[in-house]
């Protein structure tokens, strides 16, 4: 065990630096040191490690084995590090320049993120928003994840034993090109057609997907995509189908030239919550961010979406359980 009263903690932010930048120059410069004594951290870090950290291949270097496992660990480590000494017995968001980090999809940015830098803008200027990609990973490691990060954006129904706070609800519509005459689909046109899919029809990405191929529905998949944002233009020009949010759906019809269509079955309506861990509760900077997402989340237009947006309410500390739930695959 390292002895922590001992250990010079500086190393890591070498080590964060090291590891992103894969060159001890670039890392050096990453922090603000001279390469001589980035060269003296590496060795200090390699003999830490009994491991090289970084190997020459050809004329740049690779991350060892040991190396990319520390790489997500160190960062996150650093991020709860920086939150700690950003904590503040009194908030005041007008003169703060605290960073706050996000992990969301594409789709849920898309929707909220007009309305929150507006608001961020006019209450908060100092502030800083860094907005993560949501990976299969940082959903499998959700309590790793809510750790690291201020919020998580990602649907009610996946996982549980985390405080949230329900954002927005919105439905699912099909689209597909804009050629295609305007109409409700079938059900066997669904099974019959082709489609574009979020990582594949063998992923159950979200729980309208499994309903879908639970129905199997929607098994003709040839094209694959890694984004929402990427759907409705896989689909332009062709009578392919994708399964698309519907606020999604209509903000990208005319830009990517294709036709809603309203489904023939029932889906779950998908509620879009803020996630957050339990340790971050009471921080006052926390409280404040969190409710600024509520209300951001709370103006958005919905007149075109049937049902209502479900108004911000965390959950009682009653209603949390110990232990989460993890999802299997990465959520809108």
């Amino acid at each position: 065990m390292v002895n922590l009263l001992t250990a010079d903690l500086n190393l890591l932010v070498a080590l964060d630096a090291l590891l992103v930048e894969r060159n001890v120059t670039r890392a050096g410069a990453r922090i603000g040191i001279s390469q001589p004594a980035m060269s003296s951290s590496l060795q200090r870090l390699r003999r830490q490690f009994d491991d090289e950290l970084l190997t020459r291949v050809g004329s740049s270097y690779e991350l060892t084995p040991l190396a990319q496992v520390l790489k997500e660990d160190v960062a996150q480590i650093l991020r709860m590090v920086e939150r700690t000494f950003d904590a503040q017995a009194v908030f005041d968001p007008a003169l703060s320049s605290r960073s706050f980090r996000i992990v969301t999809s594409d789709y849920c940015l898309t929707a909220i993120s007009g309305k929150l830098m507006a608001m961020l803008q006019e209450e908060a200027p100092g502030v800083q928003v860094h907005f993560d990609a949501v990976t299969p990973q940082a959903v499998e490691r959700i309590k790793e994840t809510l750790q690291s990060a201020d919020l998580m954006l990602i649907p009610k129904g996946h996982f549980s034993g985390f405080p949230h706070t329900e954002l927005f609800t919105d439905n699912w519509v099909c689209v597909t090109g804009a050629s295609s005459p305007e109409r409700t689909l079938t059900v066997e046109e669904m099974r019959d057609a082709r489609w574009a899919r979020l990582f594949g029809a063998e992923v159950d990405s979200t729980l309208a997907d499994r309903r879908v191929y639970d129905l199997q529905l929607g098994e003709k998949t040839d094209i694959i995509v890694d984004s929402f944002l990427m759907l409705p233009f896989a689909v332009t020009g062709t009578a392919r189908l994708a399964l698309v949010q519907e606020r999604l759906a209509r903000m990208l019809a005319s830009v990517a030239g294709v036709r809603i269509m309203q489904l023939p079955i029932s889906l779950p309506t998908l509620v879009e919550c803020a996630w957050w861990h339990p340790s971050k509760t009471a921080d006052p900077g926390h409280q404040w961010f969190r409710r600024l997402v509520a209300r951001a989340a709370a103006q958005l237009d919905t007149e075109a979406i049937d049902s209502p947006v479900t108004p911000p309410s965390e959950k009682p500390e009653a209603e949390r359980s110990s232990e989460p739930q993890t999802a299997q695959h990465v959520l809108a």
